[in-house]
């Protein structure tokens, strides 16, 4: 495959991945599963996972299909910058361990919700309440992961948008652009990692994380726009 072919493979990959990210926010908001982190401070929030159950399987495997998607995408934004040079591959690096963390978290979240809420909705009294501090717990290590997943990708999306404003072989407005959402990335890892302290921000950290999202959007038509032999200074007009 050529460069032009991979950069939009890694558009196309961006474009599923935006679809199936917005696709489990609808299913959040319709069915008010609230944000990315499961509720789990007392016994109704569990009885509303049980309830639920349906739905949060189907939202967290809309969110591991997103990350499955971004592998691509990083990949087609290193294609697309790789003029930069080294500053290309370490956004990469910094990109791909990112985005496989996050895979892992995701998968965890999924393989929680299919069987955490039937063990729990089939137990005893005495069992549910040794099983809550164990949902918190993982739920717990699952923060921990988003948070390192969201800073290092906020790190590669930085570099990323660094070396497209370096080489010009995307709109400038399209670097400027990922690097708040970098900035927006970046914050919503440091009030995860902190938490439960900074929770009073935590909605507020995840609606700017809304800006990555848009700026996939934006990665994918760029990346989509990319044509076989177009010279890489005149890529701009493509954004």
């Amino acid at each position: 495959m050529n460069r032009a072919a991979i950069v939009n493979a890694g558009g196309a990959c961006a474009l599923a991945g935006v679809s199936a990210g917005l696709a489990g926010a609808v299913v959040g908001a319709v069915y008010g599963l609230g944000g990315q982190e499961i509720p789990l401070n007392n016994s109704t929030d569990f009885l509303s996972l049980v309830q639920k159950q349906s739905a949060y399987c189907i939202r967290e495997w809309l969110f591991l299909v997103y990350a499955i998607f971004v592998v691509g995408e990083g990949v087609g934004l290193y294609y697309l910058t790789r003029p930069a040079g080294s500053m290309a591959l370490w956004a990469l690096v910094a990109f791909s361990s990112g985005i496989l963390i996050g895979i892992v978290q995701d998968a965890a979240v999924v393989a929680f919700v299919r069987q955490f809420p039937t063990d729990y909705a089939g137990a005893d009294t005495a069992t549910r309440v040794a099983l809550e501090p164990f949902a918190r717990t993982v739920v717990g290590i699952v923060g921990v992961q988003q948070a390192v997943a969201n800073v290092l990708l906020a790190f590669g999306g930085a570099l990323y948008s660094l070396a497209v404003l370096r080489t010009g072989v995307a709109s400038r407005w399209f670097g400027l652009f990922g690097l708040v959402a970098a900035a927006a990335t970046a914050l919503f890892g440091f009030v995860t990692a902190t938490a439960p302290r900074l929770s009073e921000f935590e909605p507020l950290a995840e609606q700017l994380f809304g800006f990555a999202v848009l700026w996939d959007l934006w990665a994918a038509i760029v990346m989509l726009g990319v044509r076989d032999g177009t010279p890489a200074a005149n890529t701009e007009t493509l954004a």
